[in-house]
């Protein structure tokens, strides 16, 4: 927040610094230049260049709540959106945070429920391959110690029959 003269000789500079300062300020998200109804010659500063130059400047988004219905001054025309009443202002600027963050926070989660669901996939796909790895480590058949034991067999046949048959020559 910042107070400004809204009225006089003095007001079209205090409007125009008030709203400098807080375009610098890196905790504002938006400006309302705000005054109640008035005569016509109470709302003059709000019809000159220097206000109107800083508004259009501004790099932070600037809503007017200036008068009335019926009046309509050249700050209202180069603002980003013009409201009738400071109410309606704050009103604004609350609804539009919301729809802003709304449209920024429904993609942000629906990219992060994807980035889920894909990584659960590649989840299952890991425990998928880990079991086929298993599955193909894993001997067929008869257990090792079985052809351990089918092999010392075997050398033993060979070698009776090998005895056997060196005794015979």
């Amino acid at each position: 927040m910042k107070d400004a003269t809204v009225q006089g000789s003095e007001a079209p500079t205090s409007i125009a610094n008030g709203i400098h300062h807080l375009d610098r300020s890196e905790d504002v998200d938006a400006i309302i230049v705000g005054r109640g109804g008035g005569s016509d010659s109470n709302l003059q500063a709000f019809n000159t260049e220097r206000v109107a130059e800083a508004i259009f400047t501004a790099n932070t988004s600037i809503v007017t709540a200036i008068g009335h219905t019926d009046d309509r001054l050249i700050a209202d025309q180069v603002a980003d959106v013009a409201t009738i009443t400071p109410t309606a202002a704050g009103e604004y600027i609350v609804n539009s945070r919301e729809e802003f963050l709304a449209s920024k926070v429904k993609p942000l989660a629906q990219q992060l429920d994807a980035a889920y669901e894909t990584l659960q996939q590649e989840h299952e796909h890991e425990q998928e391959l880990a079991e086929a790895v298993d599955e193909a480590a894993a001997p067929e058949g008869l257990p090792p110690v079985y052809y351990k034991a089918a092999i010392a067999v075997l050398l033993l046949l060979l070698l009776t029959i090998t005895g056997l048959w060196l005794g015979v020559i």
